[in-house]
C-alpha cells in the first residue's frame, strides 16, 4: 500500500513536470515563430 502511495506521488510529480515542459516548449515555439515573421517583414 505504501508503494502505491509513493508511486502515485512520484508519477504525479513527473506528469506535472512533463506538462510544464511541453507548455514552455510550445510558448517558445510561438515566440520564435513571431520573431521570425517579424524579421521577414522588416529585413535589416
Amino acid at each position: 500500500m505504501l508503494g502505491f502511495i509513493i508511486g502515485t506521488f512520484v508519477g504525479g510529480a513527473v506528469g506535472v513536470t512533463t506538462m510544464c515542459m511541453c507548455r514552455i516548449a510550445g510558448d517558445e515555439d510561438r515566440r520564435t515563430e513571431a520573431l521570425t515573421e517579424d524579421e521577414n517583414e522588416h529585413p535589416s
